[in-house]
């Protein structure tokens, strides 16, 4: 193959992305778009729903229709979620898939890189305080010590206190 100096155009990276539905991340999605995106790019959504309803309820209930019914609107805001995420995918004319996966989030941005091989992982930064990021650890914090592969970590101006 002879070089031209040229880029490579047919390069294909997949590029594992965190997306909470936070600003901040979808801040960092616009900026991977406006900085780094390439149009053969492929970029895999990964979202860890936290079932926040489900956290706060009392450990002992007996109430199996109430929990039933908790578990259904997670379920049905989690869906909701995933067709959001995907549709900005496609308003940003960036080719991708949007990936859900159970758990703590950097473990499963970790895992997702495994699992789909990817060339590197975009995290979003929301900015925590060093007393609040000692006691509630970070994903960025653990994506950027537990990665196989590069890791960009997106802090944008507004999201550092």
């Amino acid at each position: 193959m002879e070089e031209t100096g040229n880029k490579d155009t047919s390069r294909k990276r997949k590029i594992i992305m965190g997306m909470d539905g936070s600003r901040n991340a979808e801040e960092a999605l616009t900026w991977y778009k406006d900085n780094i995106h390439e149009p053969a790019d492929f970029l895999i959504l990964v979202h860890t729903p936290e079932y926040k309803h489900l956290i706060t309820m009392p450990v002992m209930t007996s109430d199996a229709a109430l929990m039933s019914r908790i578990v259904d609107e997670e379920q049905h805001v989690t869906k909701e979620r995933m067709t959001q995420f995907q549709t900005l995918l496609d308003h940003q004319g960036i080719q991708g898939s949007v990936k859900q996966m159970g758990g703590d989030p950097g473990h499963q941005l970790i895992e997702a890189v495994v699992q789909e091989g990817a060339d590197f992982i975009i995290t979003g930064n929301r900015g925590l305080g060093t007393l609040r990021r000692t006691f509630l650890g970070s994903v960025s914090d653990y994506v950027v010590h537990h990665s196989p592969v590069p890791v960009m970590v997106c802090r944008l101006p507004h999201s550092h206190h």
